[in-house]
């Protein structure tokens, strides 16, 4: 019986013997166990003397242990610890347990099951309270972790993806830098800021022979990132393909609204405009160009090939905005250089609103061709961030940026060992 409750409590130490329940388990709150803790001492801890009847047993110390719950009930332990003194040299110790760290009275499956919470988005206080410990008890646990995380400063990956994210209260920047390996997908590290100045001190933190090693950096629109080819002067730079027609989708979305604020609130091209805007969003290649419908506002039935057309006979703004977007889309997904040139050619005439954006898209021209001649994108690191959004928002923030990180790490970790 001892036996099976030792391996329904997670005890694995053979010296713990004698383990009873000593309450009635139809009663409300905790489970209450009782065990002993007894052996034989090899040595003195403290002098280190072998045990040759030197060590003599000396009275008994009571503890109270915090198990891992059972039953959706918290289960404490009333460990009877043996208590020893040495007659070489008059010092007195406990009987040790592999059950709890020295001196600690939470077992260390509660720990290991702390850590693991830790790496969900939950709150730090919803995990005290599914572990029967305190919240200061959780962020001490999770600064244990800390000593764990070291940076290699020999070694980058060959390929970065870089963006940034939300930042936390006390941080020094609003948003926070993120990085992982372009190729394994594995995340690295986020940083306090994002400035120009922090990245190359952090950066230039990693041996030369590292920094030689960084052939590729895959970032998106942001102006700064590309400024990094001082610090790794081997590397190109590749826009990543997502941000490149979400510029274009911008500007034509922004020609569409205003072309639509000419007309009239009762006009039936604003309401055409305003309620079929996601069709001039889609690719030419998908409208269907088979099926007749009714559409509101426009007489007759048509296909979704036909309304765009009709839309774009509205003004001729709105058709070299509407080309000019799937030009550009087209050429990013075929990876069609010649056509993104003739796309990006400074002498074409756009609306002033794709002008805008167009103008920022030549500045990039390069890192953009590098797009469409590389595999790599910022997806899998859009997708790291969109778990590192889930997990500051369901634990409603963070007001301190090092235990930011480190549930980030451990998130990432616990992920890749599983």
């Amino acid at each position: 019986m001892s036996k099976d409750t030792k391996f329904l409590l997670g005890i694995k130490d053979q010296n713990i013997k004698k383990v009873t329940i000593i309450n009635n388990i139809q009663e409300k709150g905790p489970i209450e166990v009782q065990a002993v803790l007894d052996y034989r001492p090899k040595a003195c801890p403290k002098c280190g003397v072998l045990n040759r009847k030197s060590i003599i047993r000396y009275g008994w110390r009571q503890v109270k242990v915090k198990l891992l719950r059972s039953s959706e009930r918290d289960v404490l332990l009333h460990l009877k610890k043996r208590n020893f003194k040495c007659k070489v040299c008059n010092s007195y110790f406990l009987a040790a347990t592999s059950l709890t760290q020295r001196n600690h009275t939470i077992s260390n499956n509660v720990r290991i099951a702390c850590l693991e919470k830790l790496s969900e988005p939950v709150t730090m206080t919803h995990i005290a309270h599914e572990l029967n410990i305190s919240s200061s008890t959780v962020v001490s646990m999770l600064k244990t972790y800390e000593r764990d995380l070291l940076t290699h400063y020999d070694w980058l990956p060959s390929v970065i993806c870089m963006d940034e994210i939300k930042s936390t209260k006390d941080a020094n920047g609003s948003m926070s830098f993120v990085f992982m390996d372009g190729e394994t997908h594995q995340f690295i590290d986020i940083l306090e800021s994002r400035t120009l100045a922090s990245l190359e001190k952090y950066f230039n933190r990693y041996t030369k022979a590292a920094r030689m090693g960084v052939k590729v950096i895959v970032t998106d629109m942001n102006y700064t990132y590309p400024e990094l080819v001082s610090v790794f002067p081997e590397a190109i730079i590749v826009t990543d393909r997502f941000h490149i027609v979400k510029s274009a989708v911008v500007g034509f979305n922004q020609t569409r609204i205003r072309v639509m604020k000419q007309f009239a609130k009762s006009n039936i091209k604003y309401k055409a405009l305003k309620r079929y805007w996601k069709l001039l969003l889609k690719p030419n290649e998908k409208l269907d160009i088979k099926n007749y419908r009714h559409y509101s506002f426009i007489a007759g039935r048509h296909t979704q090939n036909q309304i765009v057309e009709e839309m774009l006979e509205f003004d001729p703004d709105l058709k070299r905005a509407y080309d000019a977007l799937h030009t550009l889309r087209s050429a990013v997904k075929y990876r069609d250089l010649p056509r993104l040139r003739q796309v990006l050619d400074a002498s074409n005439q756009f609306p002033e609103e794709m002008e805008k954006h167009f103008l920022k898209l030549r500045d990039s021209q390069e890192s953009i061709e590098n797009a469409l001649r590389y595999q790599y994108s910022n997806g899998p690191l859009e997708g790291t961030n969109n778990k590192i959004k889930v997990l500051k928002h369901t634990a409603y923030g963070f007001g301190n940026f090092n235990n930011f990180r480190l549930r980030i790490h451990l998130m990432f970790a616990l992920k890749k060992g599983a």
